[in-house]
């Protein structure tokens, strides 16, 4: 495997800034390896620095959509959406290399820094709280290191070419690489049973959340007050058990489709949920709010950075309207009752389509005529042009810029000042990228106790609400609080299977998520065409609207899994490749 040699080398970064304490409060700076183990402080940032690659990756999550049906790049034609990734093409390659450099970094931690007994401080009179933090660190060491293996088996798990379900190589311990070069891949199950083995640490070290005040002098809270929160805790321990059971129990990766798996991803997040204060409302959307109690697992990032607007807003709003939707993802989302759009009993009028929608879509997306941020009013912005000739379609506003689908992305956007005459318009307005979040864990605990059984029975022994109660709290966000289609869907556990797949992929639209849930799903063969609409301005000043294709999609059985690197298997002949590369 190629690896590379991370000496204790630390580049110690400051992310956060004004507002919330920092993880990392050395400044910038280059320390040798014998300063970090002499440093209780400086050594911890070998976990510190891990959190890098996992904070602000937007456009990566973006970049794995283009492989979906849900959008496209405005510049350009998704390549890899055709399905053909091998042997060098995997779109996801770079997963191996940097889960394995970070648990090589994370055993480096806790073989020679923590293993050592270096105290975080020095004195003696700071030895609880040095204790609290040491503890943390332990705990956060080993969450950060399941993390890196959640994701080296949500990219490359899959069946060999005997069909055997096999994960990633079990790491246990710092080896050379000559070393890493025999190893071979353990079995699915091996791997999932690391990873819950490792969660299990992470819990018994780490804060259920970070919450109050750190007072020394009473001794509370030491180490693990609100102001640590973006770091690890133990309830994203506890979701993220629940998000790998679920993965666990899939098609793609339960062949046989054992039901003791799906009533264990049911069991996980039912404990979530439950640990987190019961099945409550879901907090309204603001993708600026710091301290949303929906987000399990918040990363932190820095202020003063408008790099999402700038990229994705339309072009009259200066920006470069990188992401566009799709108009399959446009229809996904239902009428403003709950029914889908082409449901007898839907308001949808496709001679004016983004009039009665569903709540969500007016937050996620710009669309032809829209002017609408948050002002009552509706009027934050000048009308939105789509159509052809409009200034926001291809090439109106801005030469070779403009959107392929017909729509741009609003979902995480701030609102910023959009006076073109003032020079930075830069929003003071943190960013919050979510990595684990409630309603995910809301939506597996509907869609694994569906599987056990059915959407609307009484819950089995042990889980307090069904998964149709669940998956109404999801719904009500978008004030669908009477929700006739939800009651119809509950009649049957396919019709509510797909309903809690659609509901996924509105949600959790632009996360990075659909990609795997198509491959878990073994959906992925029968995704359509990606479509846009082509927007016709009439002389009455009325839209004719008419969908267009704008690019394929042509996936085979085999993209339910993702190819091993072409690398790695030059250099590790013992390395099983998954079926069909």
């Amino acid at each position: 495997m190629k690896l590379t040699n991370k000496v204790l080398t630390i580049i110690i970064l400051v992310l956060c800034l004004s507002g919330c304490s920092s993880f990392f409060d050395e400044e910038l700076q280059y320390t040798h390896e014998e300063e970090v183990l002499d440093s209780g402080r400086k050594s911890r940032a070998l976990i510190d620095d891990i959190y890098r690659d996992y904070s602000f990756r937007y456009f990566t999550d973006f970049g794995i959509e283009y492989l979906t049906d849900n959008s496209v790049l405005n510049s350009s034609e998704t390549n890899l959406a055709t399905g053909y990734w091998g042997p060098t093409s995997n779109p996801l390659s770079y997963v191996w290399q940097q889960s394995y450099n970070n648990i090589r970094v994370v055993y480096q931690y806790i073989d020679l820094v923590h293993n050592t007994g270096l105290p975080y401080l020095p004195s003696e009179g700071s030895a609880d709280l040095s204790d609290a933090i040491v503890q943390r660190y332990y705990g956060e060491a080993h969450f950060l290191k399941a993390w890196a293996e959640w994701e080296l088996l949500k990219v490359f798990g899959g069946p060999d070419e005997s069909g055997n379900m096999l994960g990633f190589p079990i790491v246990d311990g710092i080896l050379e690489n000559d070393a890493y070069a025999t190893l071979s891949r353990n079995t699915f199950d091996e791997c999932v049973d690391q990873i819950m083995a490792d969660l299990d640490v992470a819990i018994d070290n780490l804060p259920l959340i970070y919450t109050g005040t750190e007072d020394t002098d009473a001794g509370t809270n030491l180490g693990t007050a609100a102001a640590e929160t973006g770091r690890a805790s133990g309830l994203a321990a506890y979701a993220l058990k629940a998000k790998l059971a679920l993965f666990a129990a899939s098609p793609a990766f339960n062949p046989t489709n054992d039901l003791t798996k799906w009533e264990l991803a049911a069991n996980l997040a039912h404990e979530v949920i439950e640990l987190n204060g019961g099945l409550r409302s879901l907090q309204a959307y603001d993708f600026d709010r710091e301290n949303n109690p929906d987000h399990i697992w918040r990363m932190r990032n820095s202020r003063n950075d408008n790099s999402l607007e700038n990229r994705l807003y339309p072009p009259t709003l200066y920006g470069q309207g990188e992401v566009n939707p799709s108009q399959n993802l446009i229809d996904a989302f239902p009428d403003a009752n709950g029914y889908p759009i082409n449901n007898a009993s839907s308001s949808y009028d496709a001679n004016e389509p983004y009039t009665s929608r569903d709540a969500r879509f007016y937050k996620f997306f710009f669309y032809n005529g829209d002017q609408c941020f948050t002002s009552a009013t509706c009027n934050n912005y000048d009308p939105i042009e789509t159509f052809q000739g409009g200034l926001d379609n291809f090439g109106g506003f801005i030469p070779n810029e403009g959107t392929r689908t017909g729509y741009y992305l609003k979902k995480f956007l701030n609102n910023l000042n959009f006076n073109p005459s003032e020079e930075n318009r830069v929003t003071t307005l943190p960013k919050v990228y979510v990595q684990l979040g409630l309603t995910d864990i809301y939506l597996s605990y509907a869609e694994a106790l569906n599987e056990v059984s059915g959407p609307d029975a009484t819950p089995p022994t042990g889980f307090n609400f069904s998964a149709k109660d669940v998956l109404a709290r999801v719904r009500q966000r978008a004030s669908l609080f009477s929700d006739p289609y939800l009651d119809e869907a509950s009649m049957n556990q396919s019709d509510f299977r797909n309903l809690v797949k659609n509901e996924r992929r509105i949600e959790l639209c632009f996360t990075g998520e659909r990609f795997h849930d198509l491959r878990r799903w073994k959906d992925i063969t029968n995704i359509e065409n990606l479509n846009g609409v082509k927007i016709t301005k009439n002389p009455d000043d009325s839209f004719s609207y008419n969908n267009i294709e704008v690019e394929r999609r042509n996936y085979e059985t085999k993209n339910y899994y993702l190819p091993l690197p072409y690398d790695e298997l030059q250099l590790n002949k013992n390395l099983k490749q998954n079926q069909g590369w």
